[in-house]
């Protein structure tokens, strides 16, 4: 994608830039991540007018691979994260959201790309997103070659 003029970031305005993960990026239930998107907030909900956001913890693969394990295989390249109580996740529509998580430094991380779940929110069922730390190489490749060839 190639915007038709740059976009300024301003001091103190609400739009800013996301940082990308490292590759050793690491999370746990603790870290503060938010999944936002302009999905429904029910299965049979219509998509929302305004972007919406849940709270989610981040869990271990080990997680998302056990719970999904006749239908997906879970690998490196995924990252489970979500309610196990059902409490709030992500739904239909949200697909291709951010996942951004809190570093320590204050600055958000985006580390995922909503990618699929089992219903919205279901209980016992975390959601999956794409791991962007996984693919911050390729990222960084096609990233450098744009800027060397303009």
């Amino acid at each position: 994608m190639k915007l038709s003029q740059p976009v300024k970031l301003i001091a103190g305005s609400r739009i800013r830039s996301v940082c990308l993960p490292s590759k050793r990026i690491t999370h746990n239930q603790t870290d503060l991540c938010i999944a936002t998107g302009w999905g429904r907030d029910s299965e049979d909900g219509p998509l929302s007018s305004k972007l919406l956001e849940s709270r989610v913890p981040v869990h271990d693969n080990a997680v998302c691979r056990k719970k999904y394990q006749h239908a997906v295989n879970i690998r490196s390249g995924h990252l489970c994260a979500g309610h196990l109580d059902g409490s709030s996740g992500t739904c239909v529509g949200d697909s291709g959201g951010p996942l951004q998580c809190a570093s320590t430094d204050g600055k958000w991380v985006l580390v995922g790309i909503t990618s699929f779940g089992s219903g919205c929110a279901k209980p016992g069922y975390p959601d999956v997103y794409t791991r962007l730390s996984y693919y911050v190489p390729w990222i960084k490749s096609k990233i450098k070659r744009t800027f060397l060839s303009n």
